[in-house]
């Protein structure tokens, strides 16, 4: 897919401690150097909270791009980051083209992930892991894996739903990875779900592990969605879906363009673990956002007057130094930010869109005006300036403006304006601490021949 849009890019694979090989997509060079963006902040139909003032700003020696990694939600891949039909409202794409880093993550058991040194997917043991794998596991092996293949400092951290709920339980419980994540971006975040209103699916909720274990099996979370998906018809499929979320959760997806769902849908579902499903079951049932609960009550059916025979742990969201930023909107039942706001520590910026649903975040019409902005606005706060890509650009427009003034058709061509601007570009070097090999090349031939640089 990100081939399609004439993207080079890389697979890499992360070995987790306990063998998982989970695939990680990067994408580092931009295919329009020289583009210009809307940067300006849409405040209007939105509430927003800035307080990015008062956080300390990691600074660092590093001299490559800033580092962004991308993580998807429940029963989702990396795909959802370039699924939008219109390339700048993909996320991934709009960060590389602005000089960034962007690595995109993998879930274990989504179809990029089903390896393991060991276990095979087709056994019970492959599928044994929840959100605490998530949090503890995966997320800080990937961020190691990608500091070491950039050599940076520190990195951005973007979730969209459930990609949120394990950077909070992983920054709530590693200390050491609030050093290497400078920045955490959460995209409708998912740590405090409010669950679903139907008694039927209320119920099924508060059932106790050993029945829904009974009723899904103990592997691969409603498999049979994948064939479906692939027999029904797209807009057949659209309709199904439509359907279904307004079903469980109030959603009506208006915001969403029909074409865009025809394609976007498509990229809804991929494998996880039941085991999962259940943890989210209990963080639901239970109010808390806490740990797998591995000794559930005895009871088969949990009420507000049972008996608590035990308190599983919950995951010490407070105690993460990160600054976070915060995206969700009015319509989002899956939200609820005033619960959520409660257990973390102050926030760096919120944006509430009003009307937006869940799935809006990823897809939405406008999406790239009303919240890629606020995005870059807080990558180049809490980042370094990205001196490399910032050089090659200034270098670029100088080139270009330089060959202007000095090729004229109506007089022959003469080295004064050559000479003027090598002063021009002396200075321009100067202020580029970090220029790399390339803009050297660039430079050298701009002060001998701006027609040797084309």
């Amino acid at each position: 897919m990100i081939a399609l849009w004439g993207y080079d890019y890389e697979e890499h694979y992360v070995r987790t401690r306990d063998k998982y090989l989970l695939c990680v997509h990067r994408i580092k060079e931009p295919k329009y150097p020289n583009i210009e963006y809307n940067t300006s902040i849409i405040e209007k139909g939105a509430t927003i909270i800035d307080q990015m003032n008062k956080f300390k700003k990691t600074r660092g020696n590093h001299k490559g791009k800033p580092v962004v990694l991308l993580y998807h939600g429940l029963t989702l891949t990396s795909e959802v980051w370039i699924s939008n039909i219109k390339e700048q409202r993909n996320l991934a794409f709009y960060l590389v083209e602005r000089g960034y880093d962007v690595w995109m993550g993998n879930a274990r058991g989504n179809k990029y992930s089903q390896s393991h040194l060991t276990r095979n997917p087709k056994n019970d043991k492959f599928w044994e892991f929840s959100i605490n794998e998530f949090a503890m596991i995966d997320m800080p092996d990937t961020i190691d894996y990608i500091l070491k293949q950039t050599g940076a400092p520190n990195l951005t951290y973007i979730g969209f739903s459930q990609g949120t709920a394990q950077a909070f339980g992983g920054l709530s419980i590693d200390p050491d990875l609030n050093e290497r994540v400078n920045l955490f971006i959460a995209l409708a975040p998912a740590a405090s779900p409010k669950g679903f209103s139907h008694p039927l699916l209320d119920g099924f909720v508060k059932a106790a592990p050993s029945i829904i274990y009974c009723l899904l099996g103990r592997k691969i979370f409603l498999k049979s969605v994948v064939f479906w998906q692939r027999v029904i018809s797209p807009p057949v499929f659209v309709k199904l879906i439509d359907g279904a979320v307004r079903f469980l959760f109030g959603w009506h997806c208006k915001n969403m363009a029909e074409e865009q769902k025809l394609v976007s849908y498509q990229h809804l579902f991929s494998m996880t673990s039941v085991k999962t499903i259940v943890h989210w079951f209990q963080i639901i049932s239970s109010g808390r956002f806490q740990m797998y609960d591995e000794t559930p009550s005895l009871l088969p059916y949990s009420t507000i007057n049972s008996v608590v025979d035990h308190l599983p742990a919950k995951f010490p969201t407070k105690q993460i130094k990160t600054p976070i930023a915060i995206f969700y909107g009015s319509g989002d039942t899956l939200v609820d930010f005033d619960i959520l706001q409660a257990n973390l520590p102050p926030l760096a910026y919120v944006k509430n869109i009003h009307h937006w649903e869940h799935m809006d975040f990823l897809w939405a019409d406008g999406l790239e005006d009303k919240v890629f902005p606020d995005i870059v606005k807080l990558l180049e706060c809490f980042n370094s300036k990205n001196q490399h890509y910032y050089s090659r650009s200034q270098l670029l427009q100088h080139r270009t403006s330089i060959i202007d003034e000095s090729f004229d058709e109506e007089a022959d061509f003469t080295p004064v304006n050559t000479v003027t601007n090598t002063f021009e570009l002396e200075s321009l070097g100067k202020k580029l601490k970090d220029t790399s090999k390339d803009d050297k090349v660039i430079l050298n031939n701009l002060k001998t021949s701006p027609i040797a640089a084309l």
